[in-house]
Order: C-alpha cells, then sequence, then structure tokens
C-alpha cells in the first residue's frame, strides 16, 4: 500500500466519459474566459505579497519546527537499522513514503514550502560546513553548471524506490538508501556548503517548486537582513519561479511517476504485471515508469513546438518559459492519487510516533489505534477536484506567462496546443482515478 497506494475510491454517480466532457469544457471555458479577461501580465505582481508578520515574531515556531524534523530524521534513520524489519510496523516507510512525499506536495501547494522551513537535510549539511569552517575549509566551489539535473535524477532514483524496487518500503533498504543520501549531503555540505546542497538536493528543489503555489513564503532582505511571512494569490509565486536546467524534467519526472502509480492500480495495469514477480517484475515496472515519463514529457514537447511555430521565440527558451505550468498539474496529480492515501496512513503515522522501532512500545498512548476511513464517494469527488483545479491552475499560468512575453494575438494563438496539452494531461488524469 505504501509503494502503490492511490486508495478506495467509490462509484460516481456519472460515466467517464461524462466527467471527461465536463472537464474539456471547464478547461476551454477557462481559456476563453482568460483571453478576453485576462490581456495583461497579473501574477508576478500579485506574487510579492503582502505582509502578515515579522520573522522575528515566528522565529521560536521555525527553529522548534527544525528540531522536531531533525528529531524524527534520527529517529527514521535509527529505525532502520536498529527496528523491526516490517513496513507496516516500522516508522520509516510511512514517514518517508507518505508523511515526506505525498505530505510535502500536499501542504506545500495549498500553504507554500513548508519542507523548506524545517529541511533536516539542511540542517544536517549546515552542520557540515560548520565543521568545514571549523578545520579551516572555506565552503565553495561547487559545480556551478549542474543546474536541477541532480534533483531530477534523485527523484527518478526515488520513485524507483518507490514504485519498482521489490523491498522498496522494507525499513532496511531505505535505511542504507538514506544513508548514501545522508552521506553524500554531509560531504557536499562539507566541500561546497549548505546552500550548495539546498539548490541541488532532490526533496528540497522539488517542494520549493510546489510551494511556489502556496498562498504563504517568506521574503528575507539581503540588505537589513530581516525577513517577513508574507501572503499571495495562491499560484502567482509560479510567476517567479526558478527555472534552471533540468527543471522542467524534474516536474515531468514527477507527474510521470505519478500517472504510472495510478496504471499500475488499474486493471489493465494489473494484467500486464501479472505474470512478473519479484526483480522480473521490477525491471518490467521501471521500464513503463520511463514510458510513463516519456509520454507526459512528449505532450509537453508538442506544446512547445506548437508554440514556436505561431510565436516568434526559441525551442529552448519556451521550453523554460512555460515550465511552472507544469506545476500545478503535478500538484493536481498528487492530490488527486494520493489524497487517501495520505489521509489514512498519516493516521498510521501518529500510532507509529508511540512506537517507532514496531518493538510493541506505547510511549504516547494509542499504538493500536484504529484508521478512521473517509466516505469513497467524498474522496473520488476531492479527486476529480484536484485533477480539475491543477489543469485550470496550469492554463492560467501559461496564459499569463504567454501575455507577458508575447505580443497581442500571438499570445492566445500560441496556447491552443498547450490547452490540447491539458485536455489529454485532464484525460488521462480521470481515466487513471476512474478504471483503478
Amino acid at each position: 500500500m505504501l509503494a502503490h497506494g492511490i486508495g478506495e475510491r467509490g462509484d460516481l454517480p456519472l460515466p467517464l466519459y461524462l466527467f471527461t466532457w465536463a472537464m474539456v469544457l471547464a478547461l476551454v471555458f477557462s481559456f476563453v474566459a482568460l483571453g478576453v479577461l485576462w490581456t495583461e501580465p497579473r501574477l508576478a505582481r500579485e506574487g510579492r505579497g503582502h505582509r502578515v508578520v515579522d520573522y522575528r515574531s515566528v522565529a521560536v515556531a521555525h527553529w522548534l519546527g527544525r528540531a522536531l524534523a531533525f528529531a524524527l530524521y534520527l529517529i527514521c534513520l535509527y529505525a532502520a537499522f536498529f527496528g523491526i524489519d516490517a513496513r507496516d510496523r516500522n516508522i520509516l516507510p510511512v514517514t518517508f513514503y507518505v508523511v515526506i512525499w505525498v505530505g510535502g506536495q500536499l501542504i506545500g501547494g495549498l500553504v507554500g514550502d513548508v519542507w523548506g522551513a524545517i529541511n533536516p537535510i539542511a540542517t544536517l549539511a549546515r552542520g557540515a560546513e560548520a565543521v568545514g569552517r571549523a578545520v579551516g575549509r572555506v565552503p565553495g566551489g561547487g559545480p556551478t553548471t549542474w543546474g536541477h539535473w541532480p534533483a531530477t535524477i534523485g527523484v527518478f532514483i526515488f520513485l524507483f524506490y518507490e514504485l519498482s524496487h521489490p523491498s522498496g518500503a522494507d525499513p532496511r533498504t531505505l535505511g542504507w538508501l538514506l544513508l548514501v543520501h545522508a552521506g553524500i549531503t554531509i560531504v557536499s555540505g562539507f566541500l561546497w556548503g549548505a546552500d550548495w546542497v539546498i539548490e541541488h538536493e532532490p526533496f528540497t528543489v522539488f517542494f520549493a517548486k510546489i510551494g511556489a503555489m502556496g498562498p504563504l513564503f517568506l521574503r528575507r532582505r539581503v540588505r537589513t537582513g530581516s525577513a517577513e511571512v508574507r501572503r499571495r494569490w495562491p499560484i502567482s509565486g509560479l510567476a517567479t519561479m526558478d527555472v534552471r536546467p533540468g527543471t522542467v524534467m524534474l516536474i515531468l519526472v514527477a507527474i510521470g511517476g505519478t500517472s504510472f502509480d495510478g496504471f499500475s492500480e488499474s486493471e489493465l495495469g494489473r494484467e500486464i504485471f501479472g505474470d512478473y514477480f519479484g526483480w522480473s517484475l521490477a525491471w518490467a515496472e521501471l521500464g513503463l515508469l520511463v514510458v510513463s515519463i516519456t509520454l507526459i514529457a512528449s505532450l509537453y514537447f508538442i506544446g512547445i513546438w506548437w508554440t514556436t511555430r505561431v510565436a516568434d521565440i526559441e525551442f529552448g527558451a519556451a521550453w523554460r518559459e512555460f515550465a511552472p505550468s507544469l506545476v500545478p498539474i503535478a500538484f493536481g496529480y498528487a492530490a488527486a492519487h494520493y489524497f487517501q492515501l495520505f489521509a489514512d496512513e498519516s493516521q498510521s503515522f501518529v500510532f507509529r510516533l508511540s512506537d517507532p522501532l514496531g518493538r510493541g512500545w506505547d510511549l504516547f498512548g494509542g499504538a493500536d489505534g484504529l484508521i478512521w476511513r473517509i466516505d469513497p464517494t467524498i474522496v473520488a469527488w476531492v479527486q476529480i477536484g484536484a485533477i480539475l483545479l491543477g489543469h485550470v491552475g496550469a492554463v492560467t499560468v501559461a496564459h499569463d506567462r504567454a501575455v507577458e512575453i508575447f505580443p497581442v494575438g500571438k499570445s492566445l494563438q500560441s496556447q491552443f496546443a498547450m490547452l490540447f496539452v491539458m485536455v489529454a494531461y485532464s484525460a488521462l488524469g480521470l481515466w487513471l482515478l476512474l478504471t483503478a
């Protein structure tokens, strides 16, 4: 369940084709409305936001959150090697796959980059940097041309463990993966500094992109060194999202991974993989994971290719410029496919806190608690709503970017193929949900 976890879904009162048509009409209506009413870029202006509180007012909560996150990181690492090697009793699998991976996306898209605020990997890297400074080494000089490719490769490796590896949810297997990751973090932090680690570490980079959707963010003033928490319109932060080499593929890999997870739970997916087991199943699933990512990337490629045909822009520039429009899709897919899993297994995580090693402890009470399940029909409507809102958000971001970089007339024409891409993504997402 932890590795493949769409969760239960009730039968909807309408068939798949009606939902598909309704979603297509909603996207087309949004496209037309934006073309008529949204004639100048707005998101970058709205993304500056308004002050909520001064950082000093929340500094204690911030540092407490970082301390608790780092303590949980150490507990999970210890539980990996010294707790029971059972995925349903050890705290590590549910923490790694549900609380961090799924929760980081859901909370990031709805609130902001909370992971960036409490990131235990950044804490570990800062410790390594401090050791380096203590022995006289000035951090810096790390590779500057890698962009977000290390993060992209890291997320792909994570997806292999989550979705394909035969023992990818076993604590010992995850423990070795975390240990290697920690070693890379410590060495990189010692040699090149914590900032370099933060700019390249997979989860940190990816959650920062998802967090750009959120209404809350922390803005630091370089001159004064002060900071403040600000609020903004949802998705407006995507207008100024940091895009580097590898950023587009990072998001496409995440969307492709979620799509593959949905497909593997479908009736067709179960038929395809039914005769495989062990590592033969792992390689078959890995191959189809690559196919899924390729399909998702190809659809985006088509949209960008059309944009270059009707507007005066190079392919590489367009590929990067419209990258932020993929983020709401990644969030919508994650919310749709993992909402039930997160609702169920986050309760399991709370129970595991009382017995992190799986040895029968009950430190805080409730270790043997029962999971309260949301009505499957409600789950289904939430999933469909997530798909719809994610794609409407994507159309909005793409349109805002188009009116900023293209002249009047070309901006709307350039988005015809992107609308087709959004419709294709929506239909695929609905099919994966409703056939699981």
